[in-house]
């Protein structure tokens, strides 16, 4: 048995709509499917998720909300007409434009998106619709509760032969919709897969599976066949734009296969993320990275020998909910590296408090800071694949600021200055994966 997610370029049109139907179809097992809203159609459109954001922003503000959602209504009501559906909607938009001019929360603004498109999708299937709102549960602070939702989402799912869901959102305990983080539809599979008791997990979207590099940033680069739950969530967490890091978590814990594979070209095998392989992979996995970073530099004398002192420093960040993505230490000196778009807003502020708590000789904020990171599973213990990552980085001439190494050995993360994150990325693709490697 297979639950199939389909991703929001998999379903921009009819067209589309009708591409994801042949492949359904073409395997049985294939039961549960849990789709995302459409997304853009061309360069230049506007994602159906992004339509609905406006909508709310117009209920917000005061502004026409009737007027806002009209182009959602006519994207959905096109894609109903192309596909020859008798499906009737249209006292839902009216319900849901009330909804919205009174005062419904963003979430449910938002998780229209995918709500319209699993009406169609199983109309267009001659499936049962399944809405989350009734079996994915959140606690009263908005985090999911994943053994309540797999109780009674499976508890549901058993009593039926097949079922179309949408993803991305569930409910408080209120019962109001409330949303995982954007790209939550990639969760919502592998829960409805954990749920079901399905053997696979495909996730469907736009590219051929992982790669080895960011295709925007590295040149055609080679398709990984093969990896393990550990590694696609480095590469997740670190910039790859593949699959959700906590959408392998309910995978991984119920041991489900997840299969990458590429609407577009279905023949395609895709990328296997397993729990462990024995089929030997290259030295490293892949190649991530992403810019973005702020370093905070504390320097202090007598830091080696205060207690708590990194501990004080987190303290600071934590206050003004700031995360942090490495922390790098010397006997007098301190450097924290946190996403820039995080810390610009409260900069000064976070310098106070850090200042009043830890009384540093200095503190110094640096934006500007790239992340270079190559994961892989067989690299684990071998010195040779830090060896020639440095060798790149250095005969590219690029300074490194920074060096960090997961204590898995799965990574080893490279900082460095944003300007030269391109011809980082390039050197040590071409370290690894070239004709010469």
């Amino acid at each position: 048995m297979i639950t199939a997610k389909f991703g929001g370029t998999s379903l921009c049109d009819a067209q589309q709509f009708r591409a994801v139907q042949r492949i359904i179809e073409s395997d049985a097992r294939r039961r549960f499917i849990v789709v995302s809203a459409p997304g853009k159609r061309s360069e230049d459109d506007v994602k159906i998720t992004d339509l609905l954001i406006a909508c709310y922003n117009a209920a917000r503000e005061g502004g026409d909300v009737a007027a806002a959602f009209r182009p959602v209504r006519a994207r959905f009501e096109e894609i109903i007409a192309q596909l020859s559906l008798s499906l009737d909607l249209s006292q839902e938009f009216t319900a849901t434009v009330w909804a919205m001019e009174s005062g419904v929360g963003s979430a449910f603004c938002l998780s229209r998106g995918e709500y319209f498109s699993a009406r169609i999708m199983a109309a267009l299937l001659g499936r049962p619709f399944v809405d989350p709102v009734h079996f994915v549960f959140f606690n009263g602070q908005g985090a999911f509760d994943p053994e309540i939702a797999e109780h009674s989402l499976g508890e549901r799912l058993r009593e039926l032969d097949c079922a179309v869901l949408p993803g991305f959102y569930g409910a408080m305990p209120d019962g109001t919709v409330h949303t995982f983080a954007r790209g939550g539809s990639d969760i919502s599979g592998a829960i409805v897969a954990r749920a079901s008791g399905s053997e696979i997990y495909e996730n469907w979207t736009d590219v051929p599976g992982v790669l080895a590099a960011d295709p925007r940033i590295v040149p055609n680069p080679r398709l990984v066949d093969v990896m393990t739950y550990d590694e696609v969530r480095e590469l997740s967490y670190l910039g790859a734009n593949v699959l959700h890091p906590d959408a392998i978590l309910p995978a991984k814990r119920a041991g489900i296969p997840i299969h990458i594979r590429n609407t577009m070209d279905p023949d395609s095998p895709g990328t296997w993320i397993v729990e462990k392989t024995d089929r030997p992979g290259s030295l490293i996995t892949s190649v991530a990275g992403r810019r973005g970073y702020s370093s905070i530099q504390v320097e202090k004398d007598t830091a080696n020998a205060e207690v708590g002192y990194c501990r004080k420093i987190l303290s600071c960040l934590e206050k003004h909910g700031i995360s942090f993505e490495h922390l790098a230490t010397g006997i007098g000196s301190t450097a924290v590296i946190v996403p820039t778009q995080e810390v610009r807003a409260s900069a000064e502020a976070l310098k106070r408090s850090i200042e009043s708590t830890v009384h540093p000789d200095s503190l110094e904020i640096t934006d500007g800071l790239a992340m270079i990171t190559v994961v892989g599973r067989e690299m684990v213990g071998k010195a040779k694949a830090a060896v020639r990552l440095f060798d790149a980085i250095s005969g590219a001439g690029i300074p490194v600021r920074l060096i960090d190494q997961g204590t898995r050995e799965l990574n080893i993360v490279v900082g460095v200055d944003e300007q030269y994150f391109s011809a980082g990325m390039n050197a040590v693709y071409q370290a690894f994966f070239g004709e010469e490697a």
